[in-house]
């Protein structure tokens, strides 16, 4: 046997994702290139087409929300995707009939995302332009009123970043809810000091794939240093019972 066959047969599998996702991240492919003529192909430096590829669909389907459901789960399929095999991980399809509430598991450290509920908000974004958010904080409070005398709209922006949609902070103690990520309570405070280094980012943006990705990275990273920091090795090697 070769060398080169060595180095190919002891490198980390990958194991398939469950059926329903695979068909829908497949229909993410087809639906890309039909529209766009870019054939994805579950690298992450496919990401900033899908981006683009979101843009245009919610233009396209503002007459026809209908289509909406469908288009999320297959966008978010696709990024659970990309972020279970570059982070290693597992899916958990609870309820197969609401596609909508299937998450990746990561198993290097705690942190769990929903992949479908992130597209599904960023088909959702209204058409006007979107106003500037911290990624790590929707709601600006004070700010906001401060600026009551030169902004008309200020106390009505401030009433809207109040929504849930616009809150960005992972909360691990919101029972799951409508939460875009959720990571132990231990991490929670090293995360948010390292997201609160961000620049500003519009809601659009945040919502774009490719930056959710970038958010994840990040978010990966920072807990693995709290761990070294706290003489653990950096990676937990969670299975899925550790999420039960």
């Amino acid at each position: 046997m070769t060398q080169g066959t060595i180095e190919r047969s002891s490198a980390p599998l990958t194991p398939p994702p469950p059926r329903a996702v695979q068909d829908l991240a497949d229909s993410c492919v087809r639906f890309v290139e039909r529209s766009i003529g870019f054939k994805l192909d579950f690298e992450p430096e496919t990401l900033p087409v899908l981006d683009h590829y979101i843009e245009k669909a919610r233009e396209e389907t503002r007459d026809r929300k209908e289509a909406r459901p469908l288009l999320a789960q297959a966008i978010g399929a696709y990024l659970g995707e990309i972020a279970r095999r570059k982070f290693q991980g597992f899916w958990r399809l609870e309820d197969e009939h609401d596609p909508r509430s299937w998450r990746v598991e990561l198993e290097p450290v705690y942190l769990i995302l929903r992949p479908i509920e992130l597209a599904t908000r960023a088909l959702d974004l209204p058409p006007t332009p979107p106003r500037d958010a911290s990624p790590i904080q929707g709601r600006k409070g004070d700010d906001a009123d401060e600026d009551d005398d030169e902004n008309e709209g200020a106390e009505a922006a401030a009433e809207s970043e109040a929504t849930p949609d616009e809150v960005v902070v992972p909360d691990p103690t919101d029972d799951l809810g409508p939460a875009l990520l959720e990571l132990d309570e231990d991490d929670r405070a090293a995360v948010a000091e390292r997201l609160a280094l961000l620049p500003p980012v519009s809601d659009a943006e945040y919502h774009a794939p490719s930056t959710h990705l970038e958010v994840v990275e990040i978010i990966v990273e920072a807990i693995r240093a709290r761990r070294m920091a706290a003489g653990m090795e950096a990676d937990a090697h969670l299975e899925p019972d550790d999420y039960s």
